[in-house]
């Protein structure tokens, strides 16, 4: 029998629901499939497929070879993971046993001007697109030089069918870090680069798109700026109607805007086709106050969130960005967002430095501007949510996993984790399961 969410701390075994909260009720296996960061490509972050919690329990606990930044997928039956040893893990669902493993390439270990992960290798989460069965994925290796390679896998047995150097000449692949998600659009997987932890040496922020076929030209979009301007943040870009949203960070020379610290819509060919920038990006920059440490997040009627280091939330016009000519509303929000949020219908859950909010943004009526309303928060120093079931699920990056209701942010449910080893512990759910990375291992809870 369900319990009404009314106690907070639930246990590892506690017994929890959500009311009202139904997911489909007979999905389809596309419908079940997480098979990209926030399981779509405009990065909702939302499970369908998951019914309002009940028993939440440990099912498996399923050892790797590295630490997981990368966010899990799941694609069928089969949980995927991604390692900094550059391994990609393709686990039972059901019980977490191994399918088949894959080490494509040797990590690096030394030689970074700079950074915060070692050993390196893949950061950025994978693609996967699962009627064509093929999973794409980045290595950050040194051997023979330093260099990020983009691999096809065959997902059903983690064999390759192609794989291709994927930094663009001028760039420097030492100073580059591919710590953003992988997008998958049309004809083409697109592949962020922002730099690594401290800031140092010559890099710049970026977006990668190779054919999927395999072969053919690379197209690319690289910041004007002499340096920086990082694309950073683990949901890497977002997507809708056939155009790619990505925000980048603080740049340099701090005096010229050059497109950093912005939102930029991106064609499939990675032409700027619009842009905007805060009024204020000349204190962002020099104050490292990036816009770019959440993704954009998509709302409906076109509108645009972002919120950054700074903690001002901006609703933009997605589809008239133009200098500030783009922005709606803003409004501070937090003390600076930092992760990642999840999206549905006018609701967003975000991260910040030392809370998980949850805001609401009413579209603009007879000629008025849209309005963000403060829903609840949490103090917590929380990693990217996502929602499952009417519940906002979270790692804190002081290891415990909790679950709030989405409602009114009660918690219902908390557990402690092993170190996660990351800022950004990143969390899949489908159907009754959710995928936790723990370091170096990977649990699954049933009864979300």
């Amino acid at each position: 029998m369900a319990l009404a969410l009314t106690a907070a701390g639930c246990t590892s075994s506690g017994t929890v629901s959500a009311h009202t909260w139904k997911g489909i009720a007979h999905p389809t296996a596309a419908q079940r499939d997480w098979p990209t960061y926030d399981r779509v490509a405009s990065r909702s972050g939302v499970s369908i497929t998951s019914p309002a919690p009940r028993a939440v329990r440990r099912s498996w606990t399923a050892a790797v070879d590295g630490l997981v930044y990368a966010q899990p997928l799941i694609v069928g039956s089969d949980v995927i993971i991604a390692t900094e040893n550059d391994t990609i893990y393709a686990l039972s669902e059901s019980t977490g046993k191994v399918r088949w493993s894959r080490h494509l390439a040797r990590p690096v270990t030394s030689g970074l001007p700079c950074g915060n992960i070692s050993s390196s290798g893949i950061t950025g989460t994978p693609v996967a697109d699962p009627a064509a069965g093929r999973l794409w994925v980045v290595t950050f290796t040194s051997r023979p030089t330093f260099r990020h390679m983009l691999w096809e896998l065959n997902i059903s047995n983690g064999r390759t069918v192609a794989r291709r150097p994927i930094d663009v000449p001028g760039s420097d692949p030492r100073a580059q870090q591919e710590r953003g998600a992988l997008t998958l659009l049309g004809s083409r997987v697109y592949v962020p680069f922002g730099g690594l932890f401290g800031d140092c040496s010559d890099y710049k922020g970026r977006v990668v798109g190779a054919p999927v076929s395999g072969s053919g030209r690379l197209v690319s979009f690289t910041t004007p700026n002499k340096r920086e301007a990082g694309i950073w943040a683990p949901a890497g870009e977002a997507v809708r109607d056939n155009s790619i949203y990505a925000t980048t960070g603080n740049g340099s020379p701090v005096n010229r805007v050059d497109d950093s610290d912005s939102v930029l819509r991106l064609s499939q060919r990675l032409k700027v086709l619009g842009r905007f920038t805060p009024a204020n990006f000349k204190q962002l920059s020099a104050d490292d106050a990036d816009l770019s440490s959440t993704a954009p997040a998509m709302l409906p009627g076109g509108l645009v969130f972002q919120v950054g280091k700074e903690g001002v939330g901006y609703v933009l016009n997605g589809t008239r960005l133009g200098g500030t000519g783009g922005q709606l509303t803003s409004s501070r929000v937090c003390d600076g967002g930092f992760g990642g949020d999840a999206v549905i219908g006018d609701k967003v859950v975000f991260s910040c430095f030392s809370s998980l909010r949850a805001i609401s943004v009413i579209p603009g009526k007879n000629g008025r501007k849209p309005a963000i309303h403060g829903l609840w928060s949490v103090s917590v120093s929380p990693g990217p949510p996502i929602i499952a079931g009417g519940v906002v699920w979270d790692v804190s990056r002081s290891n415990v996993l909790s679950g709030y209701r989405l409602a009114d942010g009660k918690t219902v449910f908390s557990a402690s984790t092993a170190p996660v080893g990351t800022s950004f512990p990143n969390l899949a759910a489908s159907g009754t399961r959710l995928i936790v990375p723990e370091g170096h291992k990977v649990v699954c809870y049933i009864g979300i």
